[in-house]
């Protein structure tokens, strides 16, 4: 009988190692690569009605370079209220030193789907777009919206914007910027106007939809 052959067991692999993968910097620490050579970092600030709270941090290679910068911040991040989801304010960098950035308030407005959902069929919408100047010298526009239980006659509509502007005309006067965002951000003004135009007609809805610098104080 022949001699049979032994069968070659295939070579056996070690093996493959798996590859190191390079841990990503963390969000808003800057990265340990070269990448930011030459530049400094800047803690962004909010202005003092908000405790100069840490807003964000940026890279720059001149202080300058950050001036003028704008910012959007959710209401909710700035005083932990979830239910403030819809309110958003806008910061403007004023000031810089060598570690900081400093803010101003540079503006305000609420979504327009939170606006959309308060007006419904057969409501009626009474919108005001005015100027007032604060007590402080703020010279701003505010943009109201309110929303009557039905459609009504220009008439009531016009004595309901009237009312609305006066009162927002005299708070103006008598508060000073930071006093009125702060009544707009916690409801209040909401509440005194709803209150003000229901004397006239029902108000199912008001709201301050948007507030915009023109002019801040020294400028």
């Amino acid at each position: 009988m022949g001699q049979q052959k032994s069968k070659e067991r295939p070579e056996e692999k070690a093996p493959e190692q798996p590859k190191e993968q390079k841990q990503a910097p963390e969000a808003g620490q800057p990265s340990q690569q070269k990448k930011w050579k030459g530049k400094d970092w800047f803690a962004v600030l909010a202005p003092k009605m908000f405790g100069e709270m840490r807003l964000a941090d940026t890279p720059a290679m001149d202080p300058e370079s950050i001036m003028g910068r704008n910012l959007e911040i959710s209401v909710s991040d700035l005083i932990g209220q979830p239910n403030k989801y819809y309110m958003k304010v806008f910061f403007k960098v004023t000031d810089v030193d060598a570690r900081n950035a400093y803010t101003r308030f540079n503006g305000y407005c609420v979504g327009r789907e939170h606006l959309s959902r308060a007006v419904r069929k057969r409501a009626q919408k009474v919108e005001s777009i005015n100027y007032f100047t604060t007590k402080d010298g703020w010279k701003i526009q505010v943009t109201s919206v309110a929303v009557l239980n039905r459609n009504t006659e220009s008439e009531i509509q016009k004595k309901v914007r009237n009312a609305v502007v006066a009162h927002l005309e005299e708070t103006a006067k008598r508060s000073g910027l930071d006093d009125i965002l702060k009544k707009v951000i916690e409801g209040s003004l909401q509440r005194e106007m709803k209150k003000l135009g229901s004397r006239i007609y029902p108000v199912r809805f008001f709201e301050v939809a948007k507030i915009e610098v023109m002019k801040a104080p020294g400028k």
